[in-house]
């Protein structure tokens, strides 16, 4: 078995020199439309803020140092290993606590692993597996067709057995959330326990249609205000979907031709889902410098199209699709068995009542924060940390959940054992007649 290899991120000078020079010369849109409007977004009615992001540019120019955010990305131990034919990069950071639960740690679009550098100090009770989804960041982007969020799942998994893991907890938020989700579903027997800071719960056949009906009495105030604002994000925030999900390619041939188009593109999202109240997306608690980092990735690796791809790949919004295949695998979710922990936090993209989520989830906790947006761990990393320590500490147990994870086996395999064991007390009584 091949042992990890270490990595370290480093960026050729002329990868800056060339970053540097098309920024001087970008030419950003030559007027503002949106900036009076009366709207909950404001100047960004329109989309991104014309005068925030020549503030971006101008400080992506002049203030940012991609050597002093290299210096603190480096400051964790980064590693590539060969999976299922991709070279595979993340984070492994080991905990001295002899009672330490490995947790694997996804991340979403448009983020990375950057979102996770201000919580990962505060999880040593972990053995932390951080892995950039393959074709992000530093992790080698699949060659062929197929590779939607069940891909990914088991790309994971496999990751984990690789790294000697046999049992682990899994984290994740936005396609983390729902990788990590399909994971738990389909290997509840090494992925015993799941937290998500996005519980995406869909009935997705009429008899879940009915029960999550029969659920509507019980929903709270909070619960009714968190579907309004996830129908408005579906009516008014969800074209860059169909875009990705449709032509992703066509995008990304801007995307990673122009710095300021991709700032543009992936700075929206983060004042759009982050809780930021329609103001700057440094109100969310985010920084210039750690925003323009989390594009960097995307810049420096050239793997903002292959990002895309994942929408393409798992929505099945393209005719190409395999209806059979692609929907079945990727939108119809198979009931998550494991012990689930699940962040509801105010200013999430998509909010589904309690009682809706654990049709599809055998939840165990579940948190309302006052504060926090879809990145919740980028932006409130220290409520994450606590939510994380105390769902997997004190609401579960892990040694249980592993037995529990284990039990179902065995109780499989006990019918078989005791037919076993028939047969072969009716063929020594047949030997023995047969004697007689």
């Amino acid at each position: 078995m091949e042992a990890p290899s270490p990595f370290t991120i480093h960026v050729p000078d002329d990868v800056l020199d060339d970053l540097r020079w098309r920024l001087q010369r970008a030419r950003v849109v030559p007027d503002n439309v949106g900036a009076g409007l009366h709207d909950p977004n404001g100047a960004w009615a329109y989309g991104t803020d014309r005068d925030t992001l020549k503030d971006y540019v101008s400080h992506w120019l002049n203030g940012f140092d991609w050597r002093e955010q290299e210096r603190k990305l480096n400051a964790f131990p980064h590693f590539t290993l060969l999976v299922n034919g991709l070279s595979t990069h993340f984070i492994h950071q080991r905990s001295q606590d002899p009672d330490a639960i490995p947790l694997l740690l996804v991340h979403g679009w448009p983020g990375s692993v950057v979102e996770f550098l201000k919580v990962l100090p505060l999880l040593n009770r972990f053995h932390v597996v951080a892995p950039s989804i393959p074709g992000y960041g530093w992790s080698e982007a699949p060659k062929n067709p197929g590779a939607s969020v069940v891909f990914m799942a088991e790309h994971f998994a496999e990751l984990m057995r690789l790294l000697g893991y046999r049992h682990y907890c899994a984290q994740g938020g936005d396609w983390g959330a729902v990788i990590t989700s399909q994971l738990a579903a389909r290997h509840p027997e090494s992925c015993v326990a799941l937290h998500v800071n996005l519980c995406v719960a869909v009935p997705s056949t009429v008899p879940d249609l009915l029960k999550a009906i029969l659920t509507i009495p019980f929903w709270t105030k909070e619960e009714w205000a968190g579907l309004r604002s996830s129908l408005y994000f579906r009516k008014y925030e969800s074209a860059y979907q169909k875009i990705q999900g449709t032509k992703p390619q066509s995008l990304g041939y801007g995307l990673n031709d122009s710095p300021v188009g991709l700032l543009a593109w992936i700075l929206e999202k983060f004042q759009t889902w982050s809780d930021c109240h329609g103001g700057r997306p440094e109100e969310s608690g985010l920084t210039k410098d750690e925003i323009l980092t989390d594009v960097m990735v995307y810049w420096t690796t050239q793997s903002i199209t292959s990002s895309c791809r994942l929408y393409y790949e798992t929505l099945a919004l393209h005719p190409q699709a395999e209806q059979k295949s692609s929907r079945s695998s990727s939108r119809h979710f198979r009931y998550v068995s494991v012990p689930t922990g699940v962040i509801w936090s105010p200013a999430e993209i998509f909010l589904v009542p309690r009682k809706v989520c654990e049709l599809s989830f055998n939840i165990k906790h579940w948190s309302t924060p006052s504060k926090g947006g879809h990145f919740f761990a980028f932006e409130q990393p220290q409520l994450m940390a606590q939510d994380l320590n105390h769902f997997f500490f004190e609401v579960i147990h892990f040694p249980d959940c592993v037995s529990q994870a284990l039990a179902p086996a065995a109780r499989r395999s006990w019918p078989l054992l005791m037919l076993g064991l028939g047969l072969l007390g009716c063929g020594l009584v047949a030997l023995k007649r047969r004697r007689l």
